[in-house]
């Protein structure tokens, strides 16, 4: 099977400047290490992707179609089908007692969050600062060395990694599921239940699981046992 649009994949990847060759972004953990880029807070395991879903840079997405499972590609994207060209309006002076109101000590070079976006800190006088919004690569083409781990097809796996996306880090692996007539019936495991978001993202993978069982699932039933001391 090739990979095209719509299909769902899982790929490890380095993602590299091509100025530079920089290691800006990976999947892999011993590269993150090598490199000085790793982060404990990354879960660091293959990406999954959506073909037209864009949820890797549009660019990337595009050059991965006709590929198939196991192959392995460099891939070089232009900056404008990575993130984007450098926007000058993206850079904007903001009164320094916006950062007072978070407790915020600007920076030159800092990355901070404020007015709802993230952005790097380029000057700071005394009554204002100037944050550059643009996203830190933006204007740079880039270039991405991809392993193409699984292609997805199966409904319920299909169902577990999408749970697994939008709780990162959450082991769903113990999910059971049965095909029951035009009917997904699906137990989440014991120690999925009481997460926080948990209601939420179950309505959420039945929206995206939609686009994948067209005509063939018509609803989706979550149920729970809990046992009974005896």
């Amino acid at each position: 099977m090739v990979i095209e649009k719509g299909t769902m994949l899982k790929l490890n990847y380095i993602g590299k400047r091509k100025s530079d060759s920089y290691v800006f972004d990976t999947t892999l953990e011993d590269v993150a290490k090598k490199e000085g880029i790793y982060d404990e807070k990354v879960i660091y395991k293959p990406c999954l992707v959506v073909i037209g879903k864009h949820w890797l840079p549009v660019g990337l997405e595009e050059q991965l179609i006709g590929l198939k499972e196991g192959d392995k590609k460099t891939i070089e994207v232009e900056a404008k089908q990575a993130f984007g060209l450098h926007d000058r309006s993206k850079i904007r002076l903001i009164q320094r007692r916006e950062f007072q109101k978070l407790d915020i000590k600007p920076k030159a070079g800092m990355e901070v969050e404020i007015t709802g976006q993230k952005g790097r800190i380029m000057k700071v006088d005394s009554s204002r600062v100037k944050v550059d919004f643009n996203h830190p690569l933006a204007g740079e083409d880039v270039i991405y060395e991809v392993e193409i781990v699984k292609i997805i097809t199966d409904v319920k796996e299909q169902f577990v990694a999408l749970l697994e996306r939008r709780l990162p880090g959450i082991d769903f692996s113990g999910t059971k599921i049965e095909i029951e007539g035009k009917i997904l019936v699906v137990e989440l495991p014991p120690h999925s239940r009481f997460l926080e978001y948990i209601q939420f993202t179950k309505n959420a993978v039945t929206r995206d699981i939609s686009e994948f069982v067209k005509n063939k699932i018509e609803k989706v039933k979550f149920i729970e046992f809990y046992e009974i001391d005896k």
